[in-house]
């Protein structure tokens, strides 16, 4: 069932608060660059799983696909539009937090040891930052919506899964048709006003190595690869080097087939990608989950299209607070103390929205 559009932000920010009280699933979330927000509602709190991904609805998919993948049923579909202003609030910056910095170098460092022996090329690596604040997810989804108009903004929820948000600069993949468009987004500089990027060897190399992978492991799924690129690409306070990568599918190929070809990529895992993910796997010291898994509309509308983001710039709010996600790319060039860096640039774009 479709609601009519355009009923109004603020009875959309209530549906979504009816919708937590009473523990039902859902996902409001936004495009890139427009002005409509819509919400995916389940009127069960049955926890279904997309296998095949030939469902249509919502996913909210994992890091590791050998974990499930979740589906949010679109049972309602409210959509409304929403521009910056319509509600008034202050963020303020952030302080950086320190805690576990040597632990997060001492886990650069075996990734640099691994990438010196041979063994990787590139390993993305990544922390968990636990925040204890008290939050309201119906606050911290405007303040997204306001702050990152050029990311795809979302809040997330079911019961069974807990509550995430995040503002995502990165598609994993767009497919209308037969027509897919995907991007390789990699290296991080901060932003400064008035003043363009300057990058160096480190992540220009980075950026080439995620644009090649991705061209080689579509090439035998797709026709008529193309790419633009690399360009400045502005998320927030943060530079990136972005490729855009376009082809048209195979009618051998199915959405399962690219989707298991791609995610991973090496802008949130790492090359050669199984030695990588197991590195990440057995080093990292907690479970991502969710964290550089993707989400967003899977085979929606009457002509079942999908559109697909990376699990980027994102965190999970509990009972007793949030609970940050943030990594960044390591590769031979790296600097651990550079490397901790990039993720306290990283970790602003959740941290100001507390």
């Amino acid at each position: 069932m479709r609601y009519p559009e355009n009923k109004g932000f603020p009875i959309l920010l209530d549906k979504v608060k009816n919708a937590i009280t009473h523990e039902l699933p859902f996902c409001l979330y936004r495009k890139p660059n427009q002005e409509e927000v819509k919400a995916i509602f389940q009127e069960s709190n049955e926890l279904y799983f997309s296998k095949d991904f030939e469902d249509s609805g919502f996913v909210f998919a994992p890091f590791d696909l050998n974990n499930d993948t979740i589906l949010i049923k679109p049972d309602k579909i409210v959509s409304s539009s929403y521009k910056k202003g319509d509600t008034k609030h202050k963020t303020a910056e952030p302080e950086p937090i320190e805690k576990d910095k040597s632990t997060h170098l001492d886990l650069v460092k075996e990734g640099l040891n691994a990438i010196a022996q041979g063994r990787l090329e590139k390993v993305v690596l990544s922390k968990k930052i636990a925040i204890e604040r008290q939050t309201y997810p119906e606050k911290i989804i405007i303040r997204l919506l306001d702050t990152y108009p050029s990311a795809f903004c979302y809040l997330f929820y079911h019961p069974e899964v807990g509550i995430w948000c995040g503002a995502s600069p990165e598609t994993f993949l767009q497919l209308r048709g037969n027509k897919l468009k995907t991007m390789s987004l990699a290296g991080t500089l901060p932003y400064q006003s008035d003043i363009e990027p300057k990058w160096g060897k480190k992540e220009l190399d980075e950026q080439k190595m995620v644009t090649d992978f991705i061209e080689d492991r579509l090439s035998n799924k797709v026709d008529e690869i193309k790419t633009v690129g690399p360009e400045n690409s502005k998320a927030g306070l943060l530079w990136h080097l972005k490729t855009e990568i376009t082809a048209s599918v195979s009618s051998k190929s199915s959405l399962k087939d690219i989707i298991k070809v791609l995610h991973p990529t090496p802008a949130v895992c790492g090359l050669p990608f199984d030695k990588a993910k197991i590195f990440i796997l057995e080093n990292e010291t907690y479970d991502r989950t969710f964290y550089t898994g993707f989400l967003g509309e899977l085979n929606m509308g009457e002509n079942k299209d999908s559109s697909l983001y990376v699990n980027l710039r994102c965190m999970e709010l509990t009972s007793k607070g949030a609970s940050i996600y943030v990594g960044g790319g390591v590769t031979a060039d790296s600097i651990p103390e550079n490397e901790w860096d990039e993720i306290q640039s990283k970790s602003k774009t959740m941290l100001r929205l507390l």
